[in-house]
């Protein structure tokens, strides 16, 4: 079976913005060439010196430069579907919401071919998203007329892609609630896939908090709660990376004197090993502005629990026992985090069911199976 990725990146491209959606693709990806699928995965790179076509670990990559153009989105959807011509794949993969649902969906539809789509965050089936976010963004009056057209017509294409997938797959129940509601299409719930993790790295006393630093992500809240607590023997690192120089230094000034490291960004290769470190994970997010992150699960095949402000996908924290979720109450999220840094003996229960959970729900090689049947039409 020939398989067609359409991606925006490829997670161990150094000028990709690495997000929850390449790290998924990564995994897939490898997975499906293990399975001996001819897997190939389109991309744009910034990297001048790549060829076209490049062979790697079984998989046939085809990389396009990187166009920052206004316009760049819509040349490479012509270039996207050139390549898809020349492939003839049996099957299309597109995760997350982009203008490349439209381009798998149009060849997918031209040719009977399954086409396979991953929604990412539980808004990610919404209509005018990206318009929404122009007009509510601090850019100027002037600049905002002047791009609302190319917001539109690109937000048309993914409304109109996001209608033609065979199949559906979402990461959470409440992905799935939100595609039926929005779409009024049923998707399949699929958990994320990750890789198997090899744990030989000795934990320390250390809550991680690991995540681009942004307003979405409230780094300050982390910090806020570090500062009520009484460390004693703990230790907090504050990993992410951010192009906001101005956020970086307000950020870091708010640990001046805390027992925080920043440590400012962490590559993905490298991310594993903090997670395997740290006996606690900390997420602040915004509500309704994460899904299923991959830093959860990168957390529990580590036998690190998550403690969370906001987000509990499908109620595992706290069902499961493998973290905490405060469902937005800083004091209550606080009183727990104290309460597990005083109690090391509930940590590593939670951490082992978090190691157990993980394993079988995000590392089961049913998982893949359930993934080709799809590609093969086999719903």
């Amino acid at each position: 079976m020939k398989l067609a990725i359409l991606a925006q990146g490829w997670l161990h491209d150094k000028t990709a913005k690495v997000n929850g959606t390449l790290v998924q693709l990564h995994n897939l990806t490898v997975a499906f060439a293990e399975r001996g699928v001819e897997v190939h995965y389109i991309a744009t790179n910034g990297d001048k010196t790549k060829p076209g076509t490049e062979q790697a670990n079984g998989v046939t990559f085809h990389w396009l430069q990187t166009d920052n153009q206004v316009l760049g989105w819509k040349k490479n959807m012509m270039l996207y579907r050139k390549i898809l011509e020349g492939i003839h794949p049996d099957a299309l993969y597109v995760r997350g919401r982009n203008v490349f649902q439209y381009v798998a969906g149009r060849y997918a539809h031209k040719n009977n071919k399954i086409f396979v789509w991953g929604t990412n965050g539980d808004d990610g089936a919404e209509f005018w998203k990206n318009t929404r976010r122009l007009l509510a963004s601090s850019k100027g009056p002037g600049k905002k007329i002047l791009l609302l057209p190319l917001k539109i017509l690109e937000d048309r294409y993914i409304n109109i892609g996001m209608k033609m997938p065979s199949v559906i797959v979402n990461q959470s129940v409440q992905q799935q609630e939100s595609t039926r509601t929005i779409l009024h299409k049923e998707g399949i719930v699929l958990p994320s896939y990750f890789l198997p993790v090899d744990n030989q790295i000795k934990k320390e006393n250390l809550i991680l908090w690991l995540a681009n630093l942004s307003h979405g992500k409230q780094p300050e809240v982390f910090i806020q709660m570090i500062r009520d607590l009484n460390m004693q023997s703990w230790k907090a690192l504050l990993g992410g990376g951010t192009t906001d120089a101005i956020y970086a230094s307000k950020i870091k000034n708010l640990i001046s004197g805390l027992p925080i490291q920043l440590a400012g960004k962490i590559t993905f290769r490298d991310s594993q090993s903090f997670y395997q470190k740290a006996r606690l994970y900390v997420n602040t997010s915004k509500t309704g502005s994460d899904g299923l992150p991959n830093a959860y699960i990168q957390s529990w095949l580590s036998g690190t629990p998550v403690l969370s402000l906001h987000h509990d996908p499908n109620n595992w924290l706290n069902q499961k026992r493998i973290g905490f979720c405060a469902h937005g109450d800083f004091l209550l999220m606080k009183r727990k985090l104290h309460e597990l840094i005083n109690d090391p003996m509930q940590i590593e229960v939670m951490g082992n069911k978090a190691r157990e959970f993980a394993e079988k729900e995000f590392s089961d090689p049913k998982i893949i199976d359930t993934y080709i049947r799809l590609f093969r039409g086999e719903n």
